[in-house]
């Protein structure tokens, strides 16, 4: 993450809680295909409604023509019921767009994210990507830019818009000097506890990493699992693992790693392997986390039987849920620091790097563009206000006295963040992100010592 990035959301997320008012996993497939409660319809805004005037250009143009256009929409929020905040920022777009773009029509196919993410390298091989989709930043997003399959939005990205997305927030989305995404959230992710267990099992919340490997003890004596993770998905133990590097290597050194301009073949990243290992092998996540799947690892936690879990903001929303067992017994706080670690307490995991993409061969490219900017900047302000991160638009966020608690206690967590380092997969992407992926698995089931895990992963450096 851009130095220009890790200042400007460090600043927004202090003021986000000062004022309440400034803007910045997943379920199983239930919805392949179009249905009827996920068409919607949409023309852009003329003068005020829901603060997203840039939608203008596009559907203005469908309008003085009298046609209708069809935008067709893929992404991985496949469960309209879910309580994740992105889920349901994205459906509250998907409903609004109906009203604020009554002269487009928006198909949408959504698809569970593991096989959501095999659907669009098929539709990719095959060009046949639909008008916008769902995808992720940085090195994830690459290869759709180097094969021409996406349209640069600079041209649709007025002065008015670019003053409302908060600074650094696009720097994921650039490449050569052209802009293919809008952001529309700031996840961090943070250990996450229950506090009702470690009050009940007299359990000091961790403020050092030794004392983080003292409660994984005390809990698997308790028979509680201590961290929960869902390694059977793979994706989870990106993250583990990341924040790990983050504390060993530091935020500098290891993104440097990540970008193939260092190497991970190093001592601290060595020595972050290793603590991941001894972590699994101690029983940190339990005894079947290559089996569990990150569902069933965040309904584990959901349901009070795990202890913590390390997981991005968007866990806000599932744990103050109503049917949540843990509700209102849980609280955010940084990992510990790594004694003898180059990264400090306030380096953090996480990012600005989930965005919808226009097809370059959509026959809407004005309307497509505007549908993407809708949905992102309508995204912005509803995940925030559901719980699942910080926003990376401005916009006025009324009364917000009952705002998810957790979100608050983020905000207060990243007011002085002096690093990040985004998702591992988004970061590199393709075969890399898999390698790192596997090799993470392979770790901490014990059958690659950290050393050839290093290596391993510094081959794909070269």
């Amino acid at each position: 993450m851009k130095k220009k990035l890790l200042k400007t959301i460090g600043v927004m997320m202090s003021v986000v809680m000062v004022l309440g008012c400034t803007a910045c996993g997943a379920s199983e497939e239930n919805t392949t295909g179009t249905q009827g409660d996920e068409t919607a319809t949409a023309e852009s805004p003329v003068g005020e409604t829901s603060g997203n005037e840039e939608a203008d250009s596009g559907a203005a143009d469908a309008e003085a023509s009298g046609e209708k256009v069809t935008i067709t929409l893929w992404s991985q929020f496949s469960d309209p019921n879910s309580t994740d905040g992105n889920y349901v920022a994205f459906y509250n777009a998907l409903e609004t767009i109906k009203t604020e773009m009554p002269n487009v029509e928006v198909i949408h196919e959504g698809t569970e994210s593991e096989s959501y993410k095999v659907k669009l390298k098929t539709a990719m091989a095959g060009n046949e990507l639909p008008d916008v989709f769902f995808n992720w930043g940085a090195g994830t997003m690459k290869p759709y830019v180097d094969a021409g399959l996406v349209l640069p939005l600079d041209e649709y990205m007025t002065d008015d818009v670019k003053s409302r997305i908060l600074g650094g927030t696009l720097d994921n989305f650039i490449f050569d000097g052209k802009t293919y995404g809008y952001p529309y959230s700031v996840a961090v992710a943070s250990l996450y506890i229950n506090t009702e267990l470690f009050e009940q099992n007299n359990v000091k919340v961790p403020e050092t990493y030794d004392e983080l490997l003292e409660a994984v003890d005390a809990f698997n004596a308790a028979g509680i699992t201590p961290i929960s993770l869902g390694e059977k998905d793979l994706w989870p133990g990106l993250m583990i693992f990341g924040i790990h590097a983050i504390r060993m290597a530091g935020a500098e050194d290891f993104n440097a790693a990540l970008n193939g301009t260092a190497s991970f073949d190093t001592p601290e990243i060595a020595a972050a392997a290793a603590k991941v290992q001894e972590l699994a092998a101690k029983g940190g996540f339990g005894s079947s986390a290559m089996g569990t799947s990150e569902d069933d690892a965040v309904a584990a936690f959901k349901q009070g039987r795990a202890a913590m879990m390390f997981m991005g903001s968007w866990l806000n929303g599932d744990c103050e849920a109503e049917d949540a067992a843990v509700k209102g017994k849980i609280s955010v706080i940084k990992f510990p620091v790594i004694e003898g670690g180059k990264g400090s307490i306030d380096e953090f995991h996480g990012g600005s790097g989930e965005t919808f993409l226009v097809s370059s061969n959509t026959e809407h490219p004005a309307e497509a563009a505007a549908v993407a900017q809708y949905i992102c900047e309508k995204m912005s302000k509803d995940q925030y206000l559901a719980g699942s991160g910080m926003p990376a638009w401005e916009a006025d966020m009324g009364d917000t006295s009952d705002l998810n608690r957790l979100s608050q206690e983020i905000a207060s967590l990243t007011s002085d963040a002096t690093g990040y380092v985004y998702w591992l997969d988004s970061l590199t992407g393709g075969s890399k992100a898999d390698t790192i992926m596997n090799e993470i698995a392979k770790l901490i089931d014990g059958s690659v010592t950290p050393e050839e895990f290093c290596k391993n992963l510094q081959a794909i450096n070269e």
